[in-house]
């Protein structure tokens, strides 16, 4: 399970995500739909680490990967200098705690019992970066494919260089992988010689080498031309008809209602409605969705 708990991250002055809170389950397919900057993109990223969030945590199979957030423990803020102040001060302890959260009081320093105390969650309960993304494959909008590698040195890389397959045993999936997507005669080739929906496919199996547990898809056929999203999306319907736990962020509402399990719409950097497909699609409540599918249906 990926446990998203209160996530906000801002950019400079710019609140990209508020108060998100979600959690994907093994075995859901999580559709993320919404207008353009509503902070879906914002949140794959930090599923995974490549955003780190301003405040809130991400677990991952009930292992932090986030760094700590205090204001989400209230045992840790109860040894800051600053709620201690307030207490002897005369506000009740409750009260402390709302104070220091509403006004964010909380400094970078707040007494070596408070760091010991953080440091004591990230030891037992956190879990590597580099550990949780070979459980988390991800897949970009625009490839990022290495154009001075062959396909199957593309797909090979990252698991030879993680010792975690030889080189046999990660071109035999590799060259397994290209064959379902009926890519294999694409082996030795480098991929300026292909066209986008086939880098996409191969960016799909790419990380499928290092088999994942969980799949991030960040609106992989926007950068496409319309005649090749079709057979991108055909090889996403697979994975998930296989069972693969995925999370997609895409404006594809027709694969969005046919595979998604559960559909989250976001507006303004919060998660606005969320849902089956049949809700969402057939039963909108928020007035934003409704104005939303208005435009896009």
């Amino acid at each position: 399970m990926i446990a998203v708990k209160n996530l906000y991250k801002k950019f400079d002055k710019n609140m990209v995500l508020s108060a998100v809170s979600t959690q994907v389950e093994k075995g859901e397919k999580v559709v993320i739909i919404g207008p353009s900057g509503s902070g879906k993109s914002t949140l794959l990223r930090c599923m995974n680490l490549l955003e780190e969030p301003t405040y809130g945590e991400v677990w991952v199979d009930d292992q932090l990967l986030t760094p700590v957030d205090p204001y989400l423990h209230f045992d840790i803020i109860s040894l800051s200098n600053t709620y201690k102040k307030l207490v002897a001060s005369g506000v009740s302890p409750d009260e402390a705690i709302v104070q220091i959260k509403q006004g964010d009081l909380l400094k970078r320093f707040e007494g070596f019992e408070y760091a010991a105390a953080i440091k004591k969650v990230r030891k037992e309960n956190g879990i590597d970066i580099n550990l949780a993304r070979r459980k988390i494959g991800m897949v970009f909008q625009h490839f990022n494919l290495f154009n001075n590698k062959t396909v199957i040195d593309n797909m090979t890389l990252a698991p030879v260089l993680l010792k975690l397959k030889s080189k046999e045993e990660a071109e035999e999936l590799a060259y397994s992988l290209l064959k379902r997507i009926g890519l294999e005669d694409k082996a030795k080739v480098y991929p300026s010689t292909l066209s986008g929906g086939q880098k996409q496919r191969i960016a799909i199996v790419r990380a499928l080498t290092m088999t994942p547990d969980y799949m991030l898809f960040d609106e992989p056929t926007s950068a496409l031309d319309p005649e090749m999203v079709g057979e991108v999306l055909e090889l996403m319907k697979e994975l998930a008809e296989s069972g693969m736990t995925m999370v997609i962020v895409t404006h594809e509402m027709g694969f969005a209602r046919e595979v998604g399990t559960r559909v989250v719409f976001m507006a303004d950097g919060k998660i606005a409605e969320e849902g089956t497909p049949e809700k969402i699609f057939g039963d909108p409540q928020s007035p934003r969705l409704k104005e939303f599918l208005s435009k896009i249906l």
